[in-house]
């Protein structure tokens, strides 16, 4: 009996073993959100390519103005597509990420997600955001498949004036 057992726990570790192996990801491109914020080291693809006229925006508020909590959000572009954060990059195509309280993210840079860095990896162009009153700056900022800031070129900030209830 102590023959079978080592011999099937050999055979299970070696089996593991070359499961595990031949599982790794083939393509970095379609690395997952926890994958690129992970601290495994892979090669990462260029940016996708975007129009010079390409732009985001916020839609339905103005710098300056006064609101109240919770705050409705609509996000728009110009000249790209609004796309899941799946992992497959596409010329001119991407996801919003909203920043708190900050300005954008360098280019090529993996946006941080947490409480400051709301990410809309679902292709949403509108959210609804809660916000203690106060002064606001809300960017707007896009990011390719791989959660990777498009810079300072793509996004728009708004600062708000936020009441109490």
């Amino acid at each position: 009996m102590k023959y079978i057992n080592k011999n099937f726990t050999l055979i299970a570790t070696i089996s593991f073993s070359l499961f595990a192996c031949n599982n790794e990801p083939k393509n970095t491109a379609s690395q997952s959100h926890d994958s690129v914020h992970s601290t495994d080291k892979f090669e990462m693809p260029p940016m996708p390519e975007i129009a010079i006229n390409s732009k985001v925006f916020i839609k339905n508020l103005k710098n300056g103005q006064q609101v109240r909590s919770p705050l409705f959000i609509e996000m728009g572009v110009s000249e790209l597509s609004v796309d899941t954060a799946n992992g497959v990059l596409k010329p001119a195509s991407g996801h919003h990420h909203i920043l708190i309280d900050m300005d954008s993210v360098a280019t090529e840079t993996v946006i941080p997600k947490d409480s400051l860095h709301i990410h809309f990896g679902n292709a949403q162009t509108s959210a609804t955001l809660n916000l203690k009153p106060g002064t606001h700056k809300l960017t707007l900022q896009f990011a390719d498949a791989l959660h990777r800031s498009y810079g300072s070129k793509l996004t728009n900030s708004v600062i708000l004036f936020v009441k109490e209830q």
